[in-house]
């Protein structure tokens, strides 16, 4: 099994910094989501060395962002690595070469790549979490819309009812009004099938 090219995602453990030198070292683990059994020999260490990095320390620090996060090293046309998170490019970066180590995982690796799958995973619920607030702030907004339009419709046809072309107007924001309140109503019998 390879690292670069391979369209794994690894998550990334660790970045070890050769110093006095143009080389980085990348501990990547296969382990992307708890495994439902314990295979110990489907899951690897992995050692990306980095020889002759170009602009060493802009890969670093832009690798740093990415730790306990996934990683996909592809190799460009013109042998530069090609540096992805999640569909997201981090960049390209000119370097002499590359070495694959891989290993089997010691005690330590599997603690590392527990602890990883656990920060992946309470980041994602945190996102989860937040995304799930705006989602019900955003149909709490809808429902007062709809309910402040039917409310003025009442209100606003009674005042206008010998004025026909207002009443019509006043129809037509009304069953606007009443297809988005339709369509959050539907929306929300949508996700109660999916929980």
């Amino acid at each position: 099994m390879n690292i670069v090219g391979t369209n794994i995602n690894f998550i990334l453990l660790e970045i070890i910094n050769e110093q006095n030198s143009s080389d980085l070292k990348l501990v990547l683990s296969n382990m992307e989501s708890y495994p439902r059994k314990l295979e110990p020999n489907k899951y690897k260490r992995f050692e990306l060395e980095l020889i002759g990095i170009e602009k060493k320390a802009e890969l670093k620090v832009k690798l740093a962002e990415y730790l306990n996060n996934y990683l996909d090293i592809e190799k460009t046309e013109n042998n530069d690595l090609d540096f992805w998170s999640d569909n997201y490019q981090i960049g390209e970066f000119k370097i002499v070469t590359f070495n694959e180590n891989i290993s089997e995982l010691s005690k330590e690796d599997w603690i590392k790549n527990f602890q990883s799958l656990l920060d992946l995973y309470y980041r994602e619920s945190d996102r989860t979490t937040k995304e799930s607030l705006l989602q019900s702030k955003f149909l709490e907004k809808l429902k007062a819309l709809s309910d402040d339009v039917t409310k003025k419709h009442e209100q606003k046809t009674e005042f206008f009812k010998h004025d026909k072309t207002k009443i019509e107007s006043l129809n037509a924001k009304l069953d606007l009004s009443n297809r988005i309140e339709n369509l959050r109503l539907k929306y929300i019998s949508e996700i109660d099938k999916i929980e």
